[in-house]
């Protein structure tokens, strides 16, 4: 018998999608459900489903903050979003993140050494939305502050401020984050047709990096079209015309943390989703046992050459 997982998300409804996939000789169909930046279309949604399938992602929003190992419940998530849901086991791709991506850049440089001899200069997009990313970046350039660029405050909070330290992003986190997961979701992050929006924003982070880091709704929303010949960039959930996108804009690589499957990366929520469905259990998994899944079902970054 299939397994069922969907992904129901705050954002846009036109990267929709329902396929079916073989995990571990077991089919598993994978939905995602947009709805547009909705709250109340979300709720009802998603409560209308519980119960009726194996897991459900949390799309377009992430039920934590983190720091660390230490997280913060977003406010509006729990209480507007999935406060019903009571049958069905939800995931945010946090248990993903903590793992897969936990050493990403290291798995890079091994792949790609003379991209990382050549030059480590990095930016990423936002550390407490992918906390163990953010820590393989600043392994991989040698803790060197002049080499890294951490945008927390400069989109991520919308401070304008650029952190070029793990241990200053630990600090503003720490006094940061309890105030800031009571706050409305939409002042976090793009939602619904927001996330189409181009508006690129602090220019020179992106044109002073090579590798560009982070959720890709972030760099999309950002990136100054002009300006990213010949980066890297490392990121999740993008479809082929994202990919279409990058290599006309002269992207030489992108590495994404999940599987691609029919032109689509999945995206975090829906890979720790299945991963759930196919354990069997009814909650989020521990680290040691994702970590175990993955071994197991073989799952690594993938790296694409954009440029010849």
């Amino acid at each position: 018998m299939s397994k069922h997982v969907v992904s129901v998300s705050l954002g846009s409804s036109i990267r929709d999608y329902k396929h079916e996939y073989t995990l571990a000789n077991e089919t598993i169909i994978v939905e995602r459900i947009g709805t547009n930046g909705d709250m109340k279309k979300y709720k009802e949604l998603i409560e209308s489903l519980d119960g009726k399938v194996d897991v459900f992602g949390v799309g377009g929003a992430d039920m934590y903050l983190r720091r660390e190992d230490k997280r913060y419940k977003i406010r509006d998530v729990w209480k507007k979003l999935i406060k019903n849901v009571k049958e069905t086991p939800i995931v945010d791709g946090g248990g993903i993140k903590s793992t897969l991506e936990a050493n990403i850049m290291q798995y890079i440089e091994t792949k790609l050494p003379e991209e990382a001899e050549e030059d480590r200069t990095s930016l990423i997009m936002c550390a407490v939305d992918r906390w163990h990313q953010a820590e393989s970046v600043w392994e991989f350039v040698g803790q060197n502050r002049k080499m890294v660029t951490f945008g927390d405050l400069l989109w991520g909070f919308k401070l304008g401020i650029p952190l070029h330290r793990m241990a200053t992003v630990k600090v503003v986190a720490r006094i940061l984050l309890p105030p800031v997961s009571k706050l409305p979701f939409s002042w976090l992050y793009p939602t619904g047709e927001k996330q189409e929006v181009h508006s690129p924003s602090f220019i020179k982070h992106f044109i002073k990096a090579k590798w560009i880091v982070g959720d890709f709704l972030f760099i999309k929303r950002n990136m100054p079209l002009d300006e990213m010949k010949g980066k890297i960039v490392v990121t999740n959930t993008t479809t082929a015309e994202d990919v279409k996108q990058l290599k006309e804009i002269g992207i030489k690589y992108i590495i994404t943390s999940t599987p691609r499957v029919g032109g689509r990366s999945f995206g975090t929520n829906v890979l720790e989703a299945a991963i759930v469905a196919l354990s069997g259990e009814k909650r989020e998994l521990t680290r040691a046992e994702y970590e175990e899944f993955l071994k197991k079902l073989k799952i690594e970054p993938v790296i694409e050459k954009l440029q010849e």
